[in-house]
């Protein structure tokens, strides 16, 4: 077998199904990688999924960049931005011509081992298109960065019409993660997708099978009605015994299942210590200057105010 180094430096077997092109690239640089989340169908749980991966990737420093697409639903900047503001950045990909910044940018950003798009609902289309016009995963080569493209499914027909769709376009030219969304049911009641000629297929040239455990209803709506980070709701002043409880064990669970997509994922990438806590302090104090920046705005436009009513009092008192 071979080895790659994990996210702790360490050698660990390459045991995980991926082929060797996963996890190096023929240069003998250590490959980058853009993980793609999609389901292109609302509702499947591709955005909770990118959460809890990005999730991971703060927990165990993996510097990461993350782009937010989706205009009407924007997950990953709600829960995320307010308190690491520098790692989401914004791609329009409905847009002709904006989803050219994010080629432009992982070309540019060569620190970054890392990029993390989560695909709004619907965007089957506009993606296809911006992948044609660019020539998007041959460009992508050239900057040494590889491509997995996670599929978020559910137990209907239209998870498998998509991803027969995904794999007409993207070809050989990416690697592959189906995610069986455990909200829907059991893995075993995912009859259609495990039935299917095109998971045969796919399994056949590289896919990897993996499953996203279910987070109960109350912790889920807790961290929505917040906007928090999964690890946030752990210790936010309104949280209970319970939510601690089953986000905790959600989280475990989570990093359990996406084991065998461990260089697919990007979890083989070197680790930079206290990177996202320099992140979240320097996000705090730019929150706090914009804070008194405000206040001291609003206090300047009072004053006029409260100077011409002082006017008023004193030609009142001198009638």
């Amino acid at each position: 077998m071979s080895q790659t180094k994990n996210h702790k430096g360490k050698k660990m077997s390459d045991d995980n199904n991926t082929n060797n092109n996963s996890s190096e690239s023929t240069n003998n640089q250590f490959q980058r990688r853009l993980v793609i989340v999609t389901g292109d169908k609302g509702g499947v749980g591709k955005s909770t999924f990118a959460r809890g991966l990005l999730q991971l990737y703060i927990n165990k420093d993996l510097v990461c960049l993350a782009y937010e697409a989706d205009q009407r639903n924007p997950q990953l900047e709600r829960h995320y931005v307010d308190k690491y503001r520098p790692l989401i950045r914004y791609v329009d990909i409905f847009r002709k011509g904006q989803a050219d910044k994010l080629l432009i940018d992982i070309d540019k950003e060569k620190q970054f081992p890392l990029f993390l798009l989560d695909l709004p609902a619907q965007s089957g289309g506009f993606f296809e298109s911006f992948v044609n016009e660019l020539t998007f995963f041959e460009m992508l080569k050239d900057t040494n960065c590889r491509v997995t493209m996670v599929s978020v499914i559910s137990r209907v027909l239209d998870s498998i019409t998509v991803l027969e769709q995904l794999h007409k376009l993207c070809k050989d030219l990416v690697d592959y993660v189906v995610v069986k969304n455990l909200f829907h049911g059991e893995q075993e009641k995912f009859d259609r997708y495990n039935d299917s000629e095109i998971r045969q297929e796919m399994l056949s040239k590289g896919l990897v099978e993996i499953m996203m455990p279910d987070l109960f209803y109350q912790p889920y709506d807790f961290i929505d009605r917040y906007r928090l980070t999964f690890n946030d709701a752990l210790t936010h002043d309104e949280t209970n015994i319970a939510i601690r409880a089953r986000v905790k064990r959600w989280i475990a669970d989570f990093e359990e299942k996406i084991k065998p997509t461990f260089n697919l994922l990007g979890f083989n990438q070197e680790p930079l210590p206290g990177y996202y806590n320099k992140m979240a302090e320097e996000t705090k104090k730019a929150k706090k200057k914009e804070e008194k920046q405000r206040k001291a705005k609003e206090k300047e436009e009072s004053q006029p105010n409260a100077t011409n009513k002082e006017k008023e009092e004193s030609q009142i008192s001198a009638v």
